[in-house]
Order: structure tokens, then C-alpha cells, then sequence
């Protein structure tokens, strides 16, 4: 097992203006990852704006006051740099991956367009055509579909309900104005976090940052919150009929927020449930009972609620069986404890997968950048890992019978006929 000493460097501070600058020191690396990432998105928007995060996610890239578009595009390519972004339902990120040598000029490029993308008419003219289209193709494909019906479903009442994307009405309509507004609302200095990865010196990002993020409007976005005594939305089943082969199925199960006391016998229940090869789905939904070709689980943390997620695709008339199958591989861990040979090999699945993560600068700038948001400050990797390793058997059926043991999951699916209805 590795050693404290050779865990990266992660260090946190905060610019004058309020801004959180991150960084996790990898030497010897080539590459590095930057990326900014703004605490305001889906959950934040009004109804007749729905998907304006989304929207402005994509109209960065189209132009400041000093770099157009193409020039933008032009000036990553140009140093061998690869942008991207993308929109959840409490961030929007901005990020890329260079040489490490050159983050100090993918940096410029970046806070550029996060501080002063000027959202041009044309151009927002030509990417509300873009969006519609992906809104479609989310529409045509069945497992995206579903996930973004279920996810509706689950979180219906609360802030994060909402669609990322929006709908074709919303996007169809909102003006260049209201996402201006929207911009100038929510970019706002406490809830921006600069985030770096790789083989970088902290002080002069921190350096840069305060020079290139200094015209960012100070100030904290208002968060829409749910009602006090929300509840997500369980023990009921939505269908959606397609002409299709097969039927795409998720079921949830609500979880407590993220940073919670539980997370990390959460992470081996759910290695143990559903993640890879060797999980209990895996064996029985696709090896036992051929039922499935892709079978999995997943978790979504959020800073107010949470869910656990198992996702399947199978024939229409085995629909039910699966649904039956996974409830009761939940169950299961209510009933017995896990071998401790199948701990310790979920325990060294999680360290191996995240000590192997570590050569990735994009997920490790990700992950520094959201451990910042939702804990407070960037979790150190050690801490992580030593958390995993103490969990033992007993709390993992522990925290299956408090979280687990009375609850009817939420089902929503697509397909022919009329699909499965809740686990019997």
C-alpha cells in the first residue's frame, strides 16, 4: 500500500475577492488540468429559464470582448490544449487538459471567457439551435431518456427536479438578456473555485488567479432549497411505451446528502452491489440469469439529498424479473453480512481504482473541485482510502438495514407494452 509520503500535495486558498484556488501537486507528470467551476446551476434557475445554465455552459466558448469563437478555439489548438465543459444540476465546470507547462495560457483562456463572455446575439442565435437538437437526441436515446425522466421522478418538489437541459419551450424562448441576467447572477466570486491538477506550483496559479479572476462580480448566488420536510419521491412506477426491443429501466432508493457519516460504507456497498464485473447484479441480473447485457449501480450526491441508482436493460417480458432480481440484491445486505473475502476485495477495488485515478489530471481535477464544494475543502486522498479500509461487514449491513430495509424504490422506465411495475 502506498505511503503518506507519496500521496500528491493538495493545498487550498482563498483570493481577496473570495474565489477558492485548489491544487493537487503530481510531480514528474507532463500533463495537468485546470478548471473552473461555478456553484450555480439547474437547481438555481426560474421556471421560465430552465436550462439557462446549460445554454451559457455552451456560449462561453463563442466569444469575448478580446478572443472571437474561432479565435478561441484557435488559441487552445493552437497550444496544444483540449477545453471542455459541462452542466450538473449544482455546477457548471469549466476545464482542460495541456501540458503542464503551458496551464499558465490555458488559464488566461479560460478566465477569459468565464469573466467576460459577451453571450454574442448571433451566436446565441445559432446555439439555441444546437441545444434544441441535443434536447432531441436525449429524446431518442432510451437510456438517456430514462435517466432524465427518472431523475425528474425521484427529485419531484425539489430545486434539483429540474432538467439540465431545459425544454424546447424554454430554450425556444429565453432572450439573450434573460442569460446575461442570469450570468451576472450567479458568476459571482464565493461561488467560483479554480481548481488545478498535476505538476503545478500552487502559488503561481494563485498568483495568476488573483490578476485574471479580479473583474469577477463578488457576492454569492441565491440556492433555491426544498421544503423543510421534503421527501424524495419513492415507492412509485412511471412507464413510458416506445416501439423498442428491449425496456430501460432505473429504481432509486433515497441516501442522505453528500459528506455524510455513512459515505464511505456507502462506497462499498455499492462496489459490492453493482460496480463491475465481480458485483452482486453483475452475477446474478446478467451471468445467472442472462437478463441483462449492461446492469449497474450508481450514487448521486448532491449537498442537500442523495440517491442510490440501479440502472438495467432487458427484454419487455422479463422486465419485472429484473426489477424483482435487484430489489432483492438490496435486501440481501439487510439479511447478511458480506464475506470477508468479498470485502477486502471491494475494499482493494476502491483504493486500487482511486490510487490508478490519480495519472488522470481531468478526474483529479474534477474531484479536488468537488470535494472543495461539498465537504468545505479538498479531501486528501489518504483520508479517503483510510476510510474505506476501516469499514468492516457489520457496518455495511448496518447501514443497509437504516437506509434500506423498509423502502420501496421509485421505478421508471421505456418500452413496449405496458413495463414492470414495483418490486413484488
Amino acid at each position: 500500500m502506498s505511503t503518506s509520503s507519496t500521496y500528491p500535495k493538495l493545498r487550498l486558498s482563498t483570493l481577496s475577492n473570495g474565489v477558492r484556488v485548489v491544487s493537487q501537486q503530481i510531480q514528474g507528470m507532463q500533463s495537468a488540468a485546470i478548471g473552473i467551476r461555478i456553484d450555480s446551476s439547474t437547481r438555481n434557475e426560474e421556471p421560465e429559464t430552465g436550462g439557462a445554465s446549460h445554454f451559457i455552459e455552451h456560449l462561453l466558448f463563442k466569444g469575448t470582448p478580446s478572443r472571437s469563437a474561432d479565435q478561441i478555439t484557435d488559441e487552445f489548438n493552437s497550444i496544444g490544449a483540449r477545453a471542455n465543459a459541462y452542466t450538473s444540476q449544482e455546477e457548471v465546470f469549466y476545464y482542460a487538459t495541456s501540458l503542464a507547462s503551458i496551464i499558465p495560457a490555458t488559464f488566461e483562456i479560460l478566465a477569459d471567457m468565464f469573466v467576460h463572455s459577451s453571450l454574442p446575439e448571433e451566436e446565441v442565435e445559432k446555439e439555441r439551435g444546437v441545444v434544441l437538437q441535443e434536447i432531441l437526441m436525449n429524446q431518442d436515446n432510451p437510456s438517456r431518456f430514462i435517466y432524465n425522466q427518472f431523475h425528474q421522478g425521484f427529485w419531484q418538489g425539489h430545486p434539483l427536479g429540474t432538467p439540465i437541459l431545459g425544454t424546447a419551450e424554454t430554450i425556444g424562448a429565453i432572450s439573450r438578456g434573460r442569460l446575461m441576467e442570469h450570468k451576472l447572477a450567479n458568476y459571482l466570486t464565493n461561488a467560483t473555485i479554480v481548481s488545478v491538477a498535476g505538476n503545478v506550483e500552487h502559488d503561481s496559479i494563485v498568483e495568476q488567479a488573483e490578476r485574471l479572476l479580479g473583474e469577477l462580480p463578488t457576492g454569492t448566488p441565491r440556492t433555491s432549497k426544498p421544503r423543510p420536510d421534503y421527501r424524495v419521491s419513492v415507492g412509485q412506477n412511471v412507464h413510458y411505451q416506445r416501439a423498442m426491443e428491449q425496456t430501460h429501466f432505473y429504481m432509486g432508493y433515497p441516501l442522505p446528502p453528500a459528506g455524510n457519516e455513512h459515505r464511505h460504507k456507502l462506497a462499498v456497498f455499492n462496489q459490492v452491489l453493482g460496480s463491475g464485473m465481480n458485483s452482486r447484479l453483475f452475477r446474478e441480473v446478467r451471468e445467472r440469469r442472462s437478463l441483462a447485457y449492461t446492469v449497474y449501480s450508481m450514487m448521486s450526491s448532491y449537498t442537500d439529498s442523495a440517491g442510490l441508482m440501479i440502472y438495467a436493460g432487458t427484454g419487455p417480458e422479463r422486465a419485472q424479473e429484473a426489477v424483482n432480481v435487484c430489489h432483492g440484491e438490496v435486501l440481501r445486505f439487510c439479511e447478511e453480512e458480506v464475506t470477508e473475502e468479498v470485502l477486502v476485495a471491494a475494499k482493494e477495488q476502491i483504493r486500487c481504482a482511486r490510487l490508478m485515478a490519480l495519472d488522470d489530471c481531468e478526474t483529479q481535477v474534477r474531484r479536488i473541485s468537488n470535494t472543495t464544494s461539498l465537504l468545505g475543502a479538498p479531501e486528501p486522498i489518504e483520508f479517503s482510502l483510510e476510510g474505506i479500509a476501516a469499514v468492516s461487514a457489520e457496518e455495511v449491513r448496518d447501514v443497509a438495514r437504516l437506509l434500506f430495509s423498509d423502502v420501496v424504490p421509485r421505478v421508471e422506465s421505456v418500452g413496449p407494452g405496458a413495463g414492470p411495475g414495483l418490486p413484488r
